[in-house]
Formats: structure tokens, sequence, C-alpha cells
């Protein structure tokens, strides 16, 4: 039977590049975790441990001196936790700082009995540990267990250029989680085996193999380091030793869950492949990585844990990670389901803990469990495609995104509600006309003069065109000819934002530049407001917060679009009158189809009633037009 050490030097020994790579994967992948069995016969136990979170809790107040007291304990409790494991020839599957995943090769019945005997004595000498003290308190160690026979299923996800994660699953893995979670902290429990796989007998295929130690270390790094962080694969090649920079970071963490995700079928398994791939790439854009992927097959779901700030960060971070959330949201799903997303940041515990034959790189804190709460809960709630972030993380990225109505969720273990808020969309840009038209180029040659002439003349005052090209052109002769314009749109999941086409638009009208100052900005508001609509002074805050100069006060859009609804349409007809009778006027409306009700509401009567003002209307719109853009075709002065 293989040892789970079979690869690392003893602890006073030097440790070669190596024997630090493959601590950090369980032994029976190796030599090659892409190659070698899918599947497994034996038994898995599953233990939890309470106290870690807390103690990293209150340890992070004490800076670098918490981080080396927290390496320490954790490494004091889990290396005879990994020696018990090992008498009984064990074989760690993974460690995340609150549970401890083991598998027991060979046949059901004997493999049971040994994963029994070891929970047992892990209980038990858990049971010797003594408390920690810090100035908040003493903390206290609690473990319990559950031990399960069956099938142990592994997935290779992903690939050398993004990273891979190995996924285990299956029968085996899941009883063993569901039992543990079902009794007293301090106690054991043991999933029977069905008389059919009461097989006992060794799994020779798990023999240790021995290349490794004849292989070049360069060619073993260049096939396990993608299963490893890259910032924590390169500092073990240069020499450093075992761990990552232990630390208590201010880390973003996302959890996205997939819904209806059956791991057991092989189309799923490629497309959560491709998803993972996905996810990594708008991570690795934005300073993010996937951390985890997590299977739960009683919830029908998969996990995805991404951390901003954790061995690398930025101080744009919480920026950084919404945008990715946002991204993440409209991908492609393995199920075809939205997914639902939670997003917390604080501080946590950053590391590598373990021992030189098992390491483990873990973020620890109570942040990490309060993002995976807020994905769960978007999904009780029925509601696919919600992203729901705690109040530290919306305070630290400003006016940056919009966010719908402040939640109180009711969670376990919590005596209060904790606060939370939807995540709508990014805000819009500026939508000033040159900088339209340095991201689209215009039209070629094939353009229909004739129709852009009698559009350019006022002759059709409302244009719906599927070209983008011909619309930069259009934008382009207008501003040539002395004319003044702006351009916002819909965006894809966000139409249930109010008027956020003219959040973008009214902020190009005003001429708002995204260097400028905040009150730099006011005063361009104040006075085209001033200057514009004289009778609508009282409202110029409204104005202010749609265009991002002022925080929203709750409900704003909602009301605005609702009750208010008619004074702010005043507003916005009053201004672009004014605008219009001192230098013609072009809006430009992108991508149409994803435009929320209030804007294409606004704009139809916008057309209607300023028909006399020279205002030309450009709606683009990708694929078929929807039933909302149908609406507008009986306008007067419509073209296409």
């Amino acid at each position: 039977m293989m040892s789970s050490s079979s690869y690392s030097g003893t602890e006073a020994d030097p440790l070669t590049l190596v024997d630090k790579l493959v601590a950090y994967l369980p032994a029976f992948v190796l030599p090659d975790p892409a190659t070698g069995p899918l599947s497994y016969e034996g038994a898995t136990l599953w233990a939890a441990f309470e106290g870690f979170t807390a103690l990293a809790e209150s340890l992070a107040k004490t800076g670098r001196e918490g981080v080396e007291v927290l390496t320490r304990v954790l490494n004091s409790y889990l290396s005879p936790l990994f020696k018990l494991v090992e008498q009984h020839e064990g074989l760690v599957v993974g460690f995340d700082g609150t549970s401890l995943q083991v598998f027991f090769p060979a046949g059901p019945v004997a493999a049971l009995d040994r994963a029994e005997k070891a929970g047992q004595a892990l209980i038990d000498i858990s049971k010797s540990f003594v408390p920690v003290q810090t100035a908040e308190g003493r903390y206290s160690f609690q473990t319990r267990v559950g031990v399960a026979a069956g099938k142990l299923e592994r997935l290779t996800v992903g690939s050398d250029i993004v990273g891979r994660v190995l996924v285990f699953h299956g029968p085996a893995l899941e009883q063993a989680n569901l039992a543990q979670e079902s009794i007293a902290w301090g106690q054991l429990a043991r999933v029977a085996v069905p008389s059919s796989q009461a097989v006992s007998g060794e799994d020779e295929s798990l023999t240790a193999p021995k290349v490794l130690k004849n292989e070049d270390p360069l060619s073993v790094f260049s096939r396990l380091s993608p299963y490893l962080p890259r910032p924590l694969a390169q500092r073990l090649k240069s020499g450093a030793n075992m761990t990552a920079n232990n630390e208590f970071p201010r880390v973003v963490n996302i959890f996205v869950r997939l819904a209806g995700v059956n791991l057991s079928q092989p189309d799923f398994v490629a497309k959560l492949s491709e998803y993972y791939q996905a996810v990594q790439r708008i991570c690795a854009e934005l300073d993010g990585r996937v951390h985890d992927i997590i299977p739960l097959p009683a919830e029908e779901a998969v996990y995805l844990h991404l951390t901003f700030g954790a061995l690398l960060s930025n101080n744009e971070d919480a920026t950084h990670a919404l945008r990715t959330a946002l991204k993440i949201r409209n991908l492609p799903t393995p199920a075809g389901e939205l997914p639902t997303l939670g997003v917390a940041s604080g501080t946590v515990f950053s590391g590598s803990v373990g021992t030189n034959q098992h390491q483990s790189y873990i973020v620890l804190g109570e942040v990490v469990n309060l993002s995976a709460r807020f994905a769960r809960a978007a999904h009780e709630a029925e509601a696919p495609g919600t992203i729901l972030v705690d109040r530290y993380t919306r305070e630290r990225v400003g006016l940056a995104f919009l966010f719908g109505e402040d939640l109180g969720l009711d969670l376990p273990g919590r005596n209060y509600p904790v606060k939370v808020s939807h995540l709508l969309a990014s805000r819009p840009t500026t939508g000033a006309l040159p900088t339209f038209l340095r991201e689209h180029p215009t039209g070629t040659n094939q353009t229909d003069h004739n129709l852009l002439n009698s559009v350019m003349q006022g002759q059709r005052r409302v244009h719906l065109s599927q070209d983008p090209g011909e619309v930069a052109l259009i934008a382009q002769q207008w501003l040539q000819q002395g004319g003044q314009g702006a351009t916002g749109g819909g965006m894809l999941n966000a139409t249930n934002v109010p008027y956020l086409a003219w959040s973008g638009i009214l902020g190009g009208l005003f001429g708002l530049s995204d260097t400028e100052s905040r009150t730099e900005k006011a005063a361009k508001l104040s006075q085209a407001v001033a200057l514009y609509a004289p009778s609508f002074t009282n409202l110029t805050g409204w104005l202010s917060q749609l265009v991002g100069l002022a925080q929203e006060e709750p409900g704003f859009r909602q009301r605005i679009s609702g009750p208010q609804q008619p004074q702010f349409a005043e507003l916005v007809l009053a201004l672009l009158r004014g605008m219009a009778d001192t230098r013609p006027v072009l809006l430009i409306f992108q991508d149409l189809q994803w435009s929320d009700e209030a804007s294409l509401a606004l704009l139809e009567q916008a057309v209607r009633d300023l028909s006399t003002s020279p205002l030309l209307f450009c709606l683009n719109t990708q694929g078929p037009p929807g039933p909302a853009i149908k609406l507008l075709a009986d306008l007067p002065g419509m073209s296409s």
C-alpha cells in the first residue's frame, strides 16, 4: 500500500523542487494528474473542524504576530492528524482550513474499517489540543467525522495555460460529508456498506510511482505547476521555502453557484472545464483567480470560489471583483441557467499550511463563508442572475456601479440580518460622441448615401440600424456639420435598471469627462440646467444621481420611473429642447434590444413631443429587433 509521503524527505532533509510540488497534490494522482484512473473504490473520511475560522478572525487584528501564531497552530494541529492518516494507510485528498478529506483505497469493507479507526483516532487526538488564548478570549477546537464507502471520482478541469484544478466527487465523498453534518461535535458517523459492495482487497493501481525521483525537475514543474497558484509555483521554483507569503490580506471573495450540474455526465464535465477556463481568463485580466471548485451533489450544484487580493493584492480589488462578477453572470453556463453570485470582502488568512509531506494553500475567514451563503441565498430566493454584495465591498467601489435595494438576509448562526446590496450593472461611462467614434470605426463605401443624406437632412428623424459603422458615419458627419450629441445604451442582464441608457446620454450632453473632478462635473451639470431648463433647477439632484455624481438614494430609479416619471420626463425634455435650439442634437441609442422599459418610454415621448426641434435619433440594435423596439416602428420620421 502506498504511503502519501513517498515523494518527500524527512522534516530535516533539504527539500527539492519536486518534493515541494508534490506536497500540494494528492499522492495517488501522481506522476501526472491529467492521466490515470478517474474512479477509485474504497472509503472516504470527511473531518470537519470548528474553531480555526474564529481564531483567524481574532488573530487578524494583531498583524504579523497573528500570522505566525495561526500558522504555528494550524501546522501543529495538522501534523499529528496527517500522521494518523498515514498510519491507517489513508491518502489526503484536500484540506481548506475547515475540513479534511481522506481517501482509503482497497475493497470497501477493509477500507471502511480503516477509515472508521482513523476517524475515531482523529477525534481522540483533537480532544488533547489545548485552547489558544488571544486578546479577545480563549479559542478551542472541535472535530466531527463522517466515513462512507463507495466510489471516489476525480476530474481534471482547465488547461496548462490558464491553470488546472482537481475536483473530487462521488458517492463516498458525498455520503461522508452528509454523515458528519448530521452529528454533534466530537462524534463519528459511519455509513453502512451495501452488501453488493462488501469486497475486500487492495487497489494495485495506487502503487507508488517512482519515476518522479529520476525525472528532470523542470519537466515535473511544467506538468504539476498548473495545479498550484501561479505566484506560489514560481516562488517554489525560485528556491523559496514551502509556503506562500502567509499573511492577513484584505481579500474580495466571490462564490459562483452553478445550478443543475451533474458531474457524473461526461458532457457536463467538458462544459464545466470550458466554463472554468473562461472564468479564469476573466479573473486573470482583473488580477484575480479561481481558488477552488466545490461540487455539492446534494444541491445539484457546483460552486466556484474566486479571490481578489490573495497572493497578489491591488488597490482596485473590489472594483475588479464586481466587474468580474458582472462578466461571469453573462457567460453561458454548463446547464444553461443563470448563476447566482455572492461577494464579500474582508480580512482573511491566506497562505500555505501543513507539513513537508502535505501542504495546502488556503483562504480562511468568515467572509469566505459569507460570500458562499450569499450565493446560496440568491438561489433559494429563486433569483437566477442575482449578485449579492456585502456593504463593505459596496462602500469600497464608490459610485462606479449601480445597485438595487438593500436587503437583510437571515443567515444561520447570525443573531441579526446581514445587509447586502443587489449589484445591477456597471455605471455607464459618459456617452460623448468623440469617444463613440474612437470605439466604433465608420462604415464602408457600401453605405447607402441617399439614405444617409436623407437622415442627415432631417427627413428621417428616427433611424434604426443594425450596423454600428453606419451609425458612426452619421455621428462623424454630424459633428463635422457643427452638431452636438451623446450616446447611451442597454446592457445585457440590466434591463431592470430604469433609465440606464439615459445615464450615459445625459452625461455626454452635459460634456462631463471621466478625467474631471466631481466638482468640475457638478459645475457643468448645474450650468446646463440653469441655461437650458431653468424651471427645473430644484431637480438638479436627480440628474446628479443619474449620471453618478452623487450616491443614489434607496429606490431612486424606481421613483423617477414610477410616481415621479412625468416630472422627470418633463425635466429631460426641457433639457433636450433647450440644447437642440442652440445646436442640433444627435442621440445614439446602442444595443436597444437590451434597453429598459423606462428608457424606451422616454425615448418614444421625446420623439413625439419634440417633433419640431432639430433632434435626430439613431437606434442601433444587434440581431432582429425585439418587441420593445417594434413598438417604436410607427414613430414619425422612422426609417430602417
